[in-house]
């Protein structure tokens, strides 16, 4: 009687078959799309880090050496494809939205040149100083000052737009506002480099440090933006 209530051996064996068959099959699928991922990546963040150099490589004080845009195009470069990578693959842990914090970072960089595409003078510090408030602030507490509140200012709007369009969606779990500013910052950090070659390192600190500054706030105020949207 048990004999005869026994799975025959050789529909075990055709389950079995399948089943490794379809986890396979699910395996090559994965692999050829993270590939496939993984090339878009490296495409785009050579051409969007290229793009980024080329916008600001022009300088009112000479020409850059050809080193200073090799290096800060390498490192854009392979900034731009691991941010890419991370957004791609959706790549999170339980404690870290890595995915999201990387698109916030990309959005911000492609707001970032959208901006700087439409600015007067390339470079960027240079046009700040000759406007109002750039020469008071400059009178007043020197360029060091003047690019930390420009820095400051140009990315609050930057971050708070990008935070708001990566990180909206009902159902979405909330996201804290210091990794996707970190990452926001990590991808400006080159081309405040850039621009600040043939300044000194207090411009140049005082620039990260309110693009920093910039970045954390306008990344809150858009992720509360955001809620306060969603909810109502």
């Amino acid at each position: 009687m048990v004999q005869d209530n026994q799975t025959p051996r050789e529909l075990q064996e055709g389950v079995r078959s399948g089943i490794l068959a379809s986890l396979q099959r699910d395996i090559d699928l994965r692999g050829g799309r993270t590939a496939r991922l993984l090339a878009s990546a490296g495409l785009i963040g050579v051409v969007g880090a290229a793009g980024a150099t080329l916008l600001i490589s022009g300088h009112p004080f000479g020409h850059h050496a050809p080193w200073h845009v090799a290096v800060f195009a390498s490192v854009w470069a392979g900034l731009l494809v691991v941010s890419l990578s991370i957004a791609f693959l959706q790549v999170r842990t339980p404690s870290l939205p890595l995915a999201h914090a990387a698109c916030v970072g990309i959005l911000g960089l492609g707001l970032a040149g959208i901006c700087g595409a439409a600015c007067p003078d390339q470079h960027f510090l240079h046009w700040w100083s000759a406007t109002g408030a750039g020469t008071t602030l400059t009178s007043t507490g020197g360029l060091g000052l003047s690019a930390l509140c420009f820095g400051g200012v140009t990315t609050l709007f930057i971050a708070a737009v990008a935070a708001f369009v990566a990180l909206g969606g009902r159902g979405r779990s909330p996201v804290r506002p210091l990794l996707p500013a970190a990452m926001l910052l990590l991808l400006l950090s080159p081309g405040v480099a850039l621009q600040s070659v043939d300044t000194s390192w207090g411009v140049f600190l005082g620039w990260l440090l309110g693009t920093g500054a910039g970045s954390y706030l306008g990344v809150a105020g858009g992720i509360r933006l955001r809620s306060l949207l969603d909810a109502s």
